[in-house]
């Protein structure tokens, strides 16, 4: 029988920086469709992974290296959740990955579209986060500047502690405030209203992401030990580069 010590491990040597486990329970109140028992009618665990970001791009007036950053992360993020599916399939344990995309759900009209499975929702109750009020899962170590995978497992596996940390305060409306599009509203994103400024085709055709203000501002992006102050400071940097687009 393989532990939740096991698997974390197994996610440490498989590239993860950060993982949780969350019994199936714990998401009766995910959407109708997007229960992890609407992906796979045996599961029993849910294993949340996570991969960080570096920081360092956020300082960059380019949007190439962050592009560069996310994409070349978020393949890492997949190796990961593969390398980790073999081997517990080895171990005869049914492993269902679960990818941030491609989407099955997509609304052409609101340009909205959803995984099978929320995987911040899936950290948080994995006990890898809270999800602030940027809208992302923020960890304690690392901050906003992860990205998340997730595996369905038929593994009856103990779950981790949900975490409690707070770090929004009501004074603090940097993400929501600063948002180009305004596309954080009533504790979500507006896709329709974030896709024009978080993307673009350059002329080679090339895309880049070229928004990442609530990542950016958040005096917490880097983690709970991260200064706040430099953080601020940034946030001045991005409000004047704004004002001259």
């Amino acid at each position: 029988m393989t532990t939740s010590i096991e698997i974390k491990e197994l996610a440490r040597q498989s590239g993860a920086d950060l993982c949780g486990i969350a019994p199936v329970e714990r998401f009766e109140n995910a959407p109708k469709g997007f229960h992890p028992s609407d992906i796979y009618s045996g599961a029993k665990s849910v294993i949340a992974i996570a991969v960080r970001e570096p920081e360092s791009t956020m300082y960059s007036t380019s949007p190439v290296p962050y592009t560069f950053v996310s994409e070349m992360i978020l393949k890492k993020v997949f190796d990961t959740t593969i390398k980790m599916v073999i081997e517990l399939e080895k171990r005869k344990i049914v492993a269902i990955p679960i990818p941030s995309e491609p989407y099955e759900y997509w609304d052409d009209e609101t340009t909205t579209g959803k995984g099978i499975l929320s995987l911040k929702h899936a950290g948080q109750l994995a006990g890898i986060g809270v999800i602030g009020r940027n809208t992302l899962l923020v960890n304690k170590q690392y901050g906003n500047l992860i990205k998340l995978g997730a595996i369905i497992t038929n593994a009856k596996l103990e779950g981790d502690p949900l975490q409690d940390f707070k770090f929004c305060t009501d004074s603090c409306n940097l993400c929501i405030n600063g948002c180009p599009g305004g596309a954080i509203e009533n504790s979500a994103v507006s896709q329709m209203k974030c896709r024009p400024n978080s993307n673009y085709p350059n002329e080679k055709g090339d895309t880049l992401y070229a928004c990442n203000h609530c990542r950016k501002v958040c005096p917490y992006r880097a983690g709970l030990n991260n200064t706040p102050t430099k953080s601020l400071e940034l946030s001045k940097i991005i409000r004047v580069k704004n004002l001259m687009l």
